[in-house]
């Protein structure tokens, strides 16, 4: 069913200013691709490329043009001091484990970036390393691992936003930081212990000054106190026998302290892995004999070690996912011969599971609310109460003790941490999670709905409001949507950021678009690869279903989203400009055919699409903004956050994206930058956090100033 567009656009014209001229318009060139028949013009093709000089300069002046359009927003700096306050005030631990009886966390407060800390069993805490006290560049902690005995610690610590880290250790009792470092770490890469003095690590490629470093990774090994220069390679680049790597691949080697065995794992941005199994001791010498019975057409999804046991989620032939055991002690293995644990639910979906000593722990989600399933190794599984209907983002259990620890969180209630005693069936609130400023249940109200999308398929939608919100038809209104890798979005979620924006009276929107996992694996698929023009539709569905409620018009919606979640907005900026009336995209994807070309590209082919098949560049040519912007439209309001140490997604696509809607619009709609040279791919501390709120909500307020126009046509939705 095809509906007629808005009469009345939502866009907004801009006088030019002084600071307007200050910006250097892009310079196009004549690059033309043909590509299996499509002739493609890149008049930015001269943006790409590591180490650019004259695009980083051309990047700096439209961030200072920016600025200065942002300081003339009336509400910038009520704002800035609304969201630092709020910032400043609250508490959030986070990245919390359990190990040896005490718990390590990262502590955020008062808009530093994030402490090492532990907790001893006495209650007592102590920091372990302190980012803030680091000298020289911008210093934070992206991930880190404990030895089993909980006695030292491996720290990534990331020096200016880029999230290419070093690994640096640490003595838990005394303190002392050990001589040892691990360079070109992906920040995510947390290491992998081999008993207490020795690591498994994924490491990058060397850095050549213009390759992709996300391509042709090595795992090695690394013995503490001896020379990591002469570190071993476990896995090469390309791969070892019986493992072999295609350059984008990850190799990892995923341990535990009470298995003999260690999976061997090869994975990247995809929601599968392909996983192998050898035994831990013979992968520090050559010629260690590595078994794979899990391909990615297996769809597996997770793994976990139990002594001799392989522990799955799975989504073969069941959508919203079934847990697996397979016994590792078998002569052959065949993923065929697992056993199923916990089977399909067809009302729940499995998203994450963690093996303890006493059971496993299995967590469900229905209808976007938590739950778990303790299942013992011996004896009758049992459901785990929560205090109230949450989301439980994190969950944390370990072989050398019983029971859970997980956090939960609210849409208007701060995350809390938990552990549960399977002796007492009880749960005890460890007071380390998150502190607010204010108390927002009295502020804020959440509503769940549907939109009925361009298909008819109805997707999932949650409305942030204000309490006692009576619809007036012109509330200001973020929607949010991501889309991609079976993300679920619609979770309760306690962000004061977006709290601050409901509690002033606007709304907040958050869109379970196809793509996501809202409604499990085949709802993700509905949104991938040929189908991501679904997840387009299905955003703006949802501002659609403001309109319809009469809770806000197109003029005052504006569309946001991140990273993969560029190509839905940027995509529903080009194919419903009249449904919106401004769109923020955050370090977003908007050239997918160019991956090639892209820092972490080819990482992405299995999620988006191979631009070296003919069906893979078809799929990105369809989903890709930049080159579906088209001359003459009058399009919404745009501002591009880029942090200029990105190294997830290159700035030059929005560099691309901008300039070439600016090059369209010709001054007829407002294309702002918004940089922060601080940054990579997003801001590592709360008071980075409330700078890019307090921009982002004085943009949208410099839009709803600006004298709205007629548009001179009328569109379909197409």
């Amino acid at each position: 069913m095809k509906r007629l567009a808005l009469g009345v656009a939502g866009c907004v014209v801009f006088a030019a200013t002084a600071a307007q001229a200050a910006a250097p318009a892009a310079k196009r060139v004549a690059a033309v691709d043909t590509v299996y028949g499509i002739t493609i013009p890149d008049p930015y093709r001269w943006m790409e490329g590591p180490n650019n000089a004259a695009f980083a300069a051309w990047l700096r002046a439209q961030g200072q043009d920016g600025r200065a359009k942002l300081k003339t927003s009336p509400t910038l700096s009520m704002w800035q001091q609304r969201l630092n306050a709020a910032s400043s005030a609250s508490i959030t631990n986070r990245l919390q484990h359990r190990v040896g009886g005490r718990i390590f966390f990262l502590r955020l407060e008062a808009g530093k970036q994030g402490v090492l800390m532990v907790r001893m069993a006495d209650g007592s805490e102590k920091s372990l390393f302190d980012p803030n006290a680091v000298s020289g560049a911008h210093a934070s902690i992206t991930n880190y691992g404990v030895s089993p005995d909980g006695r030292t610690i491996a720290v990534n610590v990331d020096r200016g936003g880029n999230e290419i880290t070093t690994v640096e250790f640490y003595n838990v009792d005394t303190g002392q930081k050990l001589p040892d470092e691990l360079t070109d770490i992906w920040g995510e890469f947390v290491v992998a212990w081999a008993g207490n003095d020795g690591v498994f690590y994924t490491q990058m490629a060397p850095d050549d000054g213009h390759s992709d470093r996300m391509l042709d990774m090595r795992t090695r090994y690394h013995k503490l106190g001896a020379a990591a220069a002469q570190d071993p390679t476990v896995i090469p680049a390309g791969g070892a026998a019986g493992f072999p790597l295609d350059q984008q691949e990850f190799p990892f080697i995923a341990t535990d302290a009470s298995s003999p065995y260690a999976m061997v794992v090869a994975a990247g941005a995809r929601a599968e892995a392909r996983i192998c199994v050898a035994k831990a001791a013979d992968l520090t010498a050559p010629g260690a004999q590595i078994q794979c019975p899990i391909a990615y057409d297996d769809e597996v999804q997770a793994g976990s070690l139990v002594g001799s046991t392989l522990y799955l989620q799975s989504v073969k032939n069941a959508p919203n996912g079934q847990v697996l055991a397979l016994n590792l002690d078998a002569p052959s293995l065949k993923l065929s011969d697992a056993k199923v644990v916990v089977a399909e639910d067809p009302e729940a979906v499995v998203t994450s599971f963690a093996p303890a000593r006493d059971a496993l722990y299995v967590k469900r989600m229905r209808l976007g609310v938590d739950g778990f399933v303790r299942i013992p190794y011996s004896g009758d599984r049992e459901t785990i109460r929560t205090p109230y209907d949450g989301q439980a983002a994190l969950i944390d259990a370990t072989t050398d003790a019983d029971g859970l620890m997980f956090t939960l969180q609210g849409w208007t209630k701060p995350r809390a941490l938990y552990a549960y005693d399977p002796g007492r069936r009880a749960l005890t609130d460890l007071k380390l999670g998150a502190t607010s400023l204010r108390d927002y249940s009295g502020l804020v109200d959440s509503e769940t709905a549907e939109a009925r999308s361009l298909d008819g398929t109805m997707v999932p939608v949650t409305i942030l409001k204000p309490k006692g919100y009576k619809p007036n038809g012109k509330t200001r209104a973020i929607v949010f949507a991501y889309g991609a890798y079976g993300a679920t979005t619609t979770q309760p979620a306690f962000d004061v950021m977006s709290l601050e924006w409901v509690a002033d009276g606007n709304l907040y929107v958050l869109a379970g678009i196809r793509g996501g996992g809202e409604k499990g694996d085949a709802w993700r698929l509905a949104g991938k690869g040929p189908n991501k023009a679904r997840g387009v539709e299905d955003i703006v569905a949802a501002a659609d279903l403001l309109r319809t409620r009469h809770y806000s018009d197109a003029r005052h919606i504006t569309l946001y989203s991140a990273s993969a979640g560029g190509i839905i907005v940027g995509n529903a900026v080009d194919r419903f400009p009249d449904h919106f009336g401004a769109a923020i995209i955050h370090a977003g994807m908007l050239n997918p055919t160019r991956l090639a070309a892209d820092s972490n590209g080819a990482n992405q082919y299995a999620e988006f699409g191979d631009p070296n098949l003919s069906t893979g560049f078809k799929d990105l040519k369809a989903m890709d903004a930049y080159l579906n912007l088209k001359p003459g439209l009058r399009y919404p309001a745009v501002m591009l956050d880029v942090g200029l140490n990105d190294n997830r997604v290159a700035p030059w696509n929005s560099g691309k994206y901008g300039a070439q809607l600016k090059y369209y619009t010709k001054g007829r709609s407002l294309v702002l930058f918004r940089t922060d040279a601080d940054s990579g791919h997003f801001g590592t501390s709360l008071s980075q956090a409330a700078a890019e709120a307090a921009d982002h909500y004085a943009f949208i307020d410099l839009v709803a100033a600006a004298p709205a126009v007629k548009k001179h046509r009328r569109s379909k939705r197409h």
